[in-house]
């Protein structure tokens, strides 16, 4: 199966399957998980990532360890849980968390980004600061389970040679990394990715699959200020969208290109989508979502959907997925434009629950992960297989 972010789906008229937890807090291990990410792979393997807590806390207060399942057929069943990255508990291998995945379209490969140490997101500063780790994953067929390299520090390469020691404190955005369809330069297609800094949003491009990377725009003026924990998607015109974390909606911005293969263009401005017309107005509290641009078939008529998903609140409940048809490029060529004019929201949990991500599963439909019903320190770490006519249709 290729693995792009844009397909046909098929009609579906059977219900979805049952929602599946794969990580409860509360198990057997006395600690509390949180942070979901999940990628679907070129031979169509499904795989879901969480952060589980010793410590109790988030990084930088002590040992913070990365875990794995694998889904064979499509998130039906999944295997047993792998240790991913498993921190030290002191010193700059602490912890590592809030995991950033994805899946290279041609290769069964595997990018894993995340943030690393002993030092909290606000103490950070440019001379300890956490750091930004990488590591690549591959899959052994004898053991039925990836293998994982050992993590490389691009700190220094991200902090002082593409943000020139500017910054305190950033870390990329958790969930699904955006890999384009249309952008390729070398061996691999382009990766896109959103950085939460303490000045505001930044976004990454990597055309070597996370080996190195650049920025997109400016490197000194962030494409949204007063944003968040950010996400990318690419749109059907190729620009690249950002999706920002706030209190109440999001933030949202379009990177247009003049050249697309030398990466040059310019950011919009950016728009918060709770004063845009028709905008997403939830009462949620500034919370990590997803955003993802699908083809699909809806009613026997293909077209393209955008699909945001947030808790609808008030507070940190409710998680639902807003959309809205894409039918020309004036629905979303600029900032203001795609933040405006949502036409739906589809309810996923009915009870407390905050960050989620997505993936296209094998069959065409969305692979939901979320964290659902807070408990001390995390949440239960839940699946479910939605298609695209559900969600439109709202049944």
């Amino acid at each position: 199966m290729k693995k792009i972010l844009t397909a046909f789906l098929l009609t579906l008229s059977a219900s979805t399957m049952a929602q599946t937890v794969l990580f409860h807090t509360g198990d057997a291990t006395g600690y509390p998980y949180r942070i979901p990410a999940i990628t679907t792979t070129a031979q169509g393997k499904v795989v879901a990532l969480t952060d589980i807590r010793p410590c109790g806390g988030d990084i930088g207060y002590g040992r913070v360890d990365i875990l794995g399942r694998t889904s064979l057929d499509g998130g039906a069943t999944w295997g047993n849980v792998q240790n991913v990255l498993v921190g030290t508990g002191s010193g700059p291998e602490t912890g590592y968390g809030d995991a950033c995945l994805v899946a290279d379209s041609k290769r069964e490969e595997l990018l894993l980004v995340c943030v690393s140490g002993d030092v909290p997101y606000w103490n950070s500063r440019v001379e300890k600061s956490q750091r930004f780790v990488a590591t690549w994953g591959k899959w052994n067929k004898k053991t039925q389970q990836w293998e994982w390299q050992k993590p490389v520090d691009q700190t220094a390469h991200v902090y002082k040679e593409l943000l020139g020691g500017r910054i305190n404190g950033l870390f990329m955005g958790s969930g699904r990394i955006c890999q384009s369809t249309k952008v390729k330069v070398g061996k691999y297609y382009r990766l896109y990715a959103a950085l939460c800094t303490h000045r505001g949003n930044f976004v990454l491009y990597s055309d070597n699959f996370g080996r190195s990377w650049n920025v997109l725009g400016s490197a000194t003026e962030s494409c949204a200020p007063k944003g968040d924990e950010p996400k990318c998607e690419e749109l059907p015109d190729g620009s690249v969208l950002l999706s920002s974390r706030k209190h109440g909606g999001r933030y949202f911005n379009v990177f247009r290109f003049t050249n697309a293969e030398r990466a040059e263009g310019v950011w919009g401005h950016p728009v918060d989508s709770h004063l845009a017309p028709g905008g997403i107005k939830n009462e949620g509290t500034p919370c990590n979502g997803e955003i993802m641009i699908v083809r699909a078939v809806v009613d026997g008529k293909r077209g393209t959907y955008a699909l945001q998903s947030v808790p609808a609140g008030p507070g940190r409940r409710d998680v639902s997925i807003y959309w809205k048809k894409l039918e020309k490029p004036c629905d979303y060529n600029t900032p203001l434009r795609f933040a405006s004019n949502w036409q739906g929201v589809y309810q996923v949990s009915h009870t407390s629950s905050a960050y989620s991500t997505m993936t296209l599963l094998p069959d065409g439909r969305i692979g939901f992960y979320w964290e659902e019903g807070e408990r001390p320190g995390g949440y239960d770490m839940a699946f479910k297989a939605i298609s695209v006519e559900e969600i439109v249709k709202g049944k």
